[in-house]
């Protein structure tokens, strides 16, 4: 391809910005650049609200944690962007990283954190922690390659731990069901301990043990000082919706042709390997697309010709989620915490509630952000209900936890349809199933973005790099 190739990348939120940012570093870089997205602003999912007064709502994404070598990737991408100066973060042994609630029977219950809740019953549990750990070294392992994390959690540490820890926890994450998704998805490193030792126990003692190897991959100043800091989570001033901005502003400078309000409409893979992007009128010749879309619309311009490659797409679901920020004067908590989650056994429209002036003080007042929905946003809400109808629930869903009865001196109301793809029991097959055919019949696509890998900011950013580096080692760009 060299120099003179074009490159479309279809979608602009974090993933195909990542994407376009990294390709225009490449030296030397493809002759053509072309994002093309459907909505009205570059983004995607991470959206912030900036009030004349300063003060910052966030209706996706509002903090990254940076662990793993996706953590490092983002914070090494915020440093060469120039972000460090605009960098905020929790501190270690902050309330909002120690304290984190469930709400059960109609009370908020600080989960354990106390070496004691290894040997007493502590709220919500039935039994000592202890006994989760006694329970895992007498059970066998499974054969099952895959599993829910409910089931793998009941079975390995009790139906306790995975109701009242793992049930609320994956509803937070991914506004899903914790008894259909994969255990892969958020606890991979646990069943393979499992495969490998018998026990889970035994793998946490074996990796605690081991010095970890020192890292073969970059880490900038930034994400260092995060490290020695042991930031538990950060965010960027004037909120999230930063980082996408300072991508554009680069992706610009180095001659990116960005399209809004351009979603594409057709994709055809000629007999020549060579691609054709069309977007309305528009047509685009190119020897590589990198697809960022949501699998199912993904799945909508490959269906007349690969019906077959439409059909694992669609089979990746995504889900609603009702968004509320509520802003009161003063502060109307009467505990510091992160915020709390509501198990699925206890039949609330809520997820959670996110504390997010516990977390980064906005002044004198408080902001919290209602989830609603999710895998459920159907069955609560219907098929028509409006922003005007979620506020309200929310009001009384925080009257009857949080005891806060006047209005809010704010509130916005988004709903973000089929925003998180669900990581079902079988995903990986399925990905791997997905991206077989592609290479088998040679469509000349990259897969990106959260359908796939990981559906959190930093899966996106970490998966977008990797794929363009593949891809340019690939076509010796």
């Amino acid at each position: 391809m060299g120099s003179s190739g074009t490159v479309a990348i279809l979608g602009g939120g974090i993933s195909g910005l990542a994407a376009a940012y990294k390709l225009s570093q490449i030296h030397p870089a493809p002759k053509r650049i072309v994002l093309f997205e459907a909505a009205s602003r570059l983004g995607g999912w991470i959206h912030s609200s900036r009030n004349e007064d300063g003060v910052v709502y966030e209706h996706g994404p509002r903090t990254l944690r940076p662990v793993g070598e996706s953590g490092i990737t983002t914070l090494n991408l915020v440093q060469e962007l120039g972000l460090q100066e605009q960098v905020i973060n929790v501190p270690y042994g902050h309330p909002s990283s120690l304290n984190r609630y469930v709400y059960v029977d109609s009370k908020l219950i600080r989960l354990p954190t106390q070496l004691s809740a290894l040997f007493k019953t502590t709220p919500p549990f039935h039994k000592p922690l202890l006994a989760a750990g006694l329970r895992d070294l007498f059970t066998s392992k499974s054969s099952k390659d895959d599993e829910s994390m409910f089931d793998f959690v009941s079975r390995r540490l009790g139906p306790d731990i995975a109701e009242f820890a793992i049930d609320p926890l994956v509803r937070g994450v991914c506004a899903g069901d914790a008894k259909e998704i994969s255990v892969k998805f958020l606890l991979k490193s646990l069943k393979e301990a499992e495969q490998k030792y018998g026990r889970i126990t035994f793998g946490l003692l074996t990796s605690a043990l081991r010095k970890p190897p020192p890292p073969t991959y970059h880490v900038s100043d930034l994400a260092k000082k995060a490290q020695l800091e042991r930031w538990p989570v950060w965010s960027l001033q004037g909120g999230l919706q930063s980082l996408p901005e300072s991508l554009v502003e680069k992706v610009t400078n180095a001659g990116v042709e960005l399209y809004v309000e351009s979603p594409c409409t057709d994709l055809e893979v000629r007999k020549d390997g060579s691609l054709v992007v069309r977007s309305g009128e528009e047509e685009l010749h190119c020897c590589n697309v990198i697809s960022a879309l949501p699998s199912f619309k993904l799945s909508e311009l490959v269906e007349k010709a690969h019906p077959t490659l439409a059909k694992l797409l669609k089979s990746i679901d995504s889900v609603t989620v009702g968004l509320v920020n509520l802003e009161w004067t003063g502060q109307r908590l009467d505990h510091d915490a992160f915020g709390f989650l509501v198990p699925s056994s206890q039949n609330s429209p809520l997820l959670g509630v996110v504390y997010d002036t516990c977390s980064f003080p906005q002044g004198d007042r408080t902001i919290l952000t209602a989830m609603m929905g999710g895998k459920w946003f159907k069955s609560l809400f219907g098929d028509h209900v409006n922003e005007e109808a979620l506020l309200k629930i929310a009001l009384g869903q925080l009257q009857s936890v949080l005891g806060i009865s006047d209005p809010p001196a704010r509130a916005q109301v988004h709903i973000l349809r089929q925003c998180i793809p669900q990581y079902i029991v079988g995903h990986c097959d399925r990905v791997e199933k997905i991206r077989r055919y592609v290479d088998d019949n040679r469509l000349g696509l990259v897969l990106i973005g959260a359908s796939f890998d990981g559906v959190s900011v930093n899966d996106c950013i970490h998966n977008a790099t990797k794929a363009v580096e593949q891809l340019a080692t690939k076509l010796k760009i």
